[in-house]
């Protein structure tokens, strides 16, 4: 998978027909200026583009004049977010807002179908909607087999709240939405907040908006977008070209687990004890001391407080995994706590290895997990 930035999602939305603010990427003080005349206002947002959610209260996104734009975009430019680099700042016209809603198109893997979620709650997390008001996240599963009609969203409209003119926008925005993402091989079209304007028009007031990483060769023109952004970021993109699996996550603990499973099981223990994980990384069952210390190398660029090490050996030998792991604490210089849970082939030979350099190792889970948390969170 593989996220576009807000303006490449917005573009998309705007071919899509989804009414969105005007925008323009910023490039100098001269683009400022023409934009502010685009739009005739001298007072705009800047919102810096990165590849994570909280910009705003990261302070990457701020209402700017044409005279002050410049200087503050400058301020932001090249400042890490989630160990996302902002690589552009992009300009927005502003608009008022009477109200803002959530609106999602995600693929639902367990049924093969599109699963649209919207609430009247928009403008936060939605994570936070669903723990504390699940019963405002309203759901629709959709029949991707025939053409989307406006009136398969009229239900999910109305209890929304929307009336009259309203309700045929949202239908025909979320009409758009599907056809987007089938089109373009999407897994998720996100817009938090939707917002409504005292003209009563509907408008995408942000965007996120995710590819399927298998569906390339058949988008190019997304696939090129994608090509642009890797030349800023990103250890996403760094880890592929090794052959290893990775997602940024927005929690303490960077993990390296060697398979997918086990990978998803870590991060599981993690929060079962307190602590998120900071990332998902699948090394693979197979995996040599290389791989290993390239994936160490990867999480040493992020800004995290722990490492925890879930290795389950068959091909692969523990104590050559133990001499990859001690190889990279030393050369990259690693200051972070550090818990190694390994078990199989070689187990003893490198969880002694590890503890004769001063690494805490266990073969089992839990307390692997419980030690790591504990020493994230200051204890001994």
């Amino acid at each position: 998978m593989s996220m576009l930035y807000e303006f490449e999602g917005k573009l998309l939305f705007k071919d899509s027909k989804i009414p969105i603010p005007r925008i323009k990427i910023y490039i100098d003080a001269e683009s400022i200026n023409q934009f502010a005349e685009e739009i005739g206002s001298d007072t705009m947002m800047a919102k810096g583009q990165a590849l994570a959610g909280g910009r705003g209260k990261a302070g990457l996104i701020r209402k700017v004049t044409k005279d002050t734009a410049e200087e503050y975009i400058k301020s932001i430019i090249g400042r890490e977010h989630k160990g996302k680099p902002v690589a552009a700042v992009m300009l927005e016209e502003t608009v008022e807002i009477t109200k803002e809603y959530y609106l999602a198109l995600m693929l639902d893997n367990k049924s093969g179908s599109y699963l649209m979620l919207a609430s009247t709650m928009g403008g936060v997390d939605i994570e936070e909607v669903a723990d504390n008001h699940p019963n405002e996240i309203h759901r629709t599963l959709l029949p991707i087999s025939t053409e989307p009609q406006t009136y398969h969203f009229m239900g999910l409209g109305k209890k929304m709240g929307f009336e009259a003119k309203t309700l045929t926008q949202f239908a025909s925005i979320c009409v758009k939405m599907l056809q987007m993402a089938i089109k373009n091989d999407l897994t998720l079209v996100e817009i938090n907040p939707l917002v409504t304007t005292p003209e009563n028009k509907l408008i995408a007031a942000d965007s996120k908006v995710v590819i399927d990483g298998n569906a390339y060769f058949r988008q190019p023109s997304i696939a090129a977008l994608r090509s642009q952004r890797d030349q800023y970021t990103d250890l996403e993109f760094e880890a592929t070209q090794a052959g290893i699996s990775y997602v940024q996550l927005d929690g303490d603990i960077g993990i390296i687990a060697g398979g997918a499973g086990l990978s998803m099981a870590t991060c599981d223990l993690l929060e079962l004890y307190g602590s998120s994980p900071a990332n998902f990384l699948d090394v693979g069952g197979g995996a040599d001391d290389e791989k290993v210390y390239k994936a160490l190398e990867l999480l040493s660029k992020l800004d995290i407080k722990g490492i925890f090490v879930n290795f389950f050996a068959g091909i692969t030998r523990c104590d050559d995994v133990a001499n990859g792991i001690v190889t990279a604490k030393k050369k990259l210089d690693m200051k972070v706590p550090m818990v190694i849970r390994m078990v199989g082939t070689k187990d003893i030979e490198g969880i002694q290895i590890l503890k004769e350099n001063g690494i805490h190792a266990y073969n089992k889970m839990e307390p692997s997990a419980q030690k790591i948390v504990e020493l994230v969170k200051g204890g001994n």
